[in-house]
């Protein structure tokens, strides 16, 4: 390497992924009133980089520009369930019920180390060794994958933990909403509508928890996504 040159970045297109899915859909056009559109996906999906540039924590870079093979991984997108539906549902007198919801699972993430271990300089994200899967069956927030599963590489040397190794929250959201419409003689009508928003009052995570190995943060989840919220709107149609 020139030590006159600072650094410099090549965009290498010669990437490949592969997408693997099932999709299943049932579809009710509106019929005495109801109609409901549900779609399912069984979907898998891996490359060597998911862009360009960042993805849903992940950089895109390689540990070792000089090994791209150990890079190929699922997807930085990849959600291996995806549900998601929606209903109306007219009922007499002016009243109506809607909602849609999604239920998914969570996309992968990849665990990097704090510092230049390789001394290779600045650039790409090093990774850890990791000694077993480090996904577990009971998470908690503080305690979202075993992160005494993971040690720190020899000095000089790339971690063996591959990319997106870890997963993410998933995410588990219906909103519901509710109307009845007052007609008048004037051709003037009274919308009374109420909306719930994450009816099921479901922690959704946000983002990724604490990635960066030996960290105080590493492995715990600090925000989420909104809670239940309510609203009540009242429109005048003429």
């Amino acid at each position: 390497p020139n030590p006159n040159l600072s650094g410099f970045q090549v965009v290498h297109w010669g990437g490949y992924s592969n997408y693997h899915a099932m999709n299943l859909k049932i579809e009710r056009r509106l019929t005495a009133g109801l109609a409901l559109n549900v779609n399912y996906t069984w979907s898998k999906s891996t490359d060597a980089a998911s862009s360009p540039g960042p993805t849903f924590s992940e950089t895109n870079f390689p540990q070792d520009v000089y090994n791209r093979t150990a890079e190929h991984a699922l997807s930085s997108f990849d959600h291996r369930h995806r549900l998601a539906f929606s209903f109306t549902w007219e009922l007499p007198k002016g009243f109506a019920l809607q909602g849609l919801g999604t239920f998914q699972t969570g996309a992968p993430f990849t665990v990097n180390l704090p510092s230049d271990n390789a001394n290779i300089g600045a650039g790409p994200a090093q990774r850890p060794d990791v000694l077993r899967d480090p996904n577990l069956d009971n998470r908690t927030p503080d305690h979202w994958f075993d992160t005494s599963a993971f040690i720190m590489p020899k000095q000089f040397t790339f971690g063996n933990a591959g990319r997106n190794i870890v997963f993410g929250d998933g995410v588990t959201n219906v909103d519901i909403s509710a109307q009845k419409l007052f007609k008048s003689k004037e051709r003037i009508s009274l919308q009374l509508r109420g909306e719930v928003f994450n009816v099921l009052n479901n922690t959704n995570f946000a983002d990724a928890p604490g990635r960066i190995a030996f960290t105080p943060s590493f492995g715990r989840y600090f925000a989420a996504e909104n809670p239940r919220q309510m609203q009540f709107a009242l429109k005048l149609l003429f």
